[in-house]
């Protein structure tokens, strides 16, 4: 209320006041109703009293069919102990003239307050939405605190004090360069404890990106046994971390933990909660996001492995063959380190699957894990520039420098035509040693139909 409406009320009310003053006894209940036309007054006692020097007990709000009171003076009352009337609050936009008394800053910051609450209704409409596994991912960029937008195919999901790591062009660019190609990632920045997601709820089958689990399992079972590696199990882990090996050394390892039932075992023991694993290894069904949470635990640290098992993990996963170092180390300036395990290999139904899981260390001590995995590539070497050109992204947004040269940017490789032999391949990289080739290149029994073989 202004003070000068503030000033007409007390003015009316002192009128109404002596007007009542006048009337006889007997009109007592009139003068309530006269009074009852200021009742939102909460002074009008106080100054009847001045006005007629007494107080009338009928009051405010008094019914026509009480009968009258009788008068008490106001020397009675002054008795009293007198407490200072209670002042009525007028928010804005709860007054008859609420828009005009309402400044052009509340008015800034309603606009501001309604649209990030359409915004956050938005992004509650969009998070979660399910891929189907055999089709494409789902329309919209989407960020945790706001949504950027929707956009074909692409999701990405980010804290909102962290920023946006997949913007609609570099999303839009992914896919016209890699039509049907489905992809999906899973980034956190230990330094800032920022999350990145890219397709989030998309679940992919691993390849050999789960054999990182199988290295934690491993890792785990000697430490809770209080005993290390034994000399079957370290050979064993070099050949499947180092090349990729799959059959032995892998699915002796993967029985050893009990097979399915030991990973979903170890899922418990990690946190992972959106994993279907199978007797296949290489057919688990996975997101990015679990990936990331196994393998930030695995080489950086704040789960269930001692210090010596995260250092060991890191040695063997930071000495995979050049031949097998793309993914994570796509784009990394000098001076950062990284540990990786990737995975390739076809699948019916699925094309060529193509990941990439691990963390990189940079200078100063600090650390961030991350995840790539895509589907239906046409040939490993179409997958590899797809999980690369996500994961130089994500290393450019979280490092500072320029990227350095890379082993794997040092390799020879062709792609031998269908059926090849190891013979044949190594005819093709100038008669090189076909045995050691195939170490190198994952020990199949012959090259994939669309394997990049390579030779350091």
């Amino acid at each position: 209320m202004r003070p000068d409406e503030r000033g007409d009320v007390r003015a009316e009310t002192g009128r109404i006041a002596r007007t009542a003053c006048r009337q006889e006894p007997s009109g007592a209940p009139a003068r309530a109703a006269d009074l009852r036309r200021t009742r939102s007054v909460p002074w009008i006692t106080v100054r009847r009293a001045r006005a007629c020097g007494w107080l009338d007990a009928v009051g405010i709000g008094a019914q026509r069919d009480r009968p009258a009171r009788p008068r008490v003076r106001l020397a009675t009352v002054a008795r009293l102990p007198r407490y200072p009337a209670p002042r009525r609050l007028s928010m804005p936009g709860t007054g008859p003239r609420s828009e005009t008394r309402r400044t052009p800053a509340l008015r800034a910051a309603g606009r501001a307050l309604t649209a990030i609450g359409l915004t956050c209704t938005a992004a509650l409409c969009v998070v979660g939405a399910p891929a189907a596994l055999g089709s494409r991912p789902a329309s919209g960029v989407e960020n945790e605190v706001a949504v950027s937008g929707d956009i074909p195919r692409g999701r990405q999901l980010s804290f909102g004090r962290c920023g946006r790591m997949f913007n609609r062009p570099f999303i839009e660019e992914t896919m016209a360069a890699h039509p049907g190609a489905r992809f999906t990632a899973a980034v956190h920045d230990h330094r800032t404890g920022c999350r990145h997601y890219l397709n989030f709820s998309l679940e992919i089958t691993t390849a050999s990106v789960i054999k990182a689990q199988v290295l934690a399992g491993v890792l785990l079972a000697a430490q809770d046994a209080g005993r290390r590696l034994s000399e079957s199990e370290a050979a064993d882990v070099e050949l499947m971390m180092r090349y990729s090996h799959n059959r032995p050394p892998t699915s002796r390892l993967y029985l050893q933990l009990g097979s399915a039932a030991g990973m979903e075992a170890l899922d418990e023991r990690f946190g992972i909660v959106g994993t279907s694993h199978t007797a296949w290894y290489g057919r688990t069904l996975s997101t990015a996001g679990d990936r990331t949470r196994l393998v930030e635990q695995l080489l950086i640290g704040g789960g269930p492995l001692s210090t010596e098992s995260v250092q060991a993990a890191w040695e063997w996963m930071s000495g995979v063959s050049a031949a097998q170092s793309w993914g994570v180390t796509a784009g990394l300036p000098a001076g950062y380190e990284a540990a990786l395990k990737n995975g390739f290999f076809p699948m019916s139904g699925a094309g060529w699957r193509l990941g990439t899981t691990g963390a990189v260390r940079d200078p100063t001590g600090g650390a961030y894990a991350m995840t790539v995995m895509t589907d239906n590539n046409p040939s490993e070497s179409a997958g590899i520039a797809l999980v690369e050109r996500i994961a130089r992204r994500i290393n450019a947004a979280l490092t500072a420098g320029t990227p350095a040269q890379r082993a794997v940017d040092q390799v020879e490789c062709v792609e031998p035509p269908r059926g090849s032999s190891w013979s044949s391949a190594a005819e093709m990289l100038g008669g090189v040693d076909a045995v050691e080739l195939r170490r190198l290149n994952g020990g199949e029994p012959r090259p994939l139909t669309g394997q990049r073989v390579c030779w350091t």
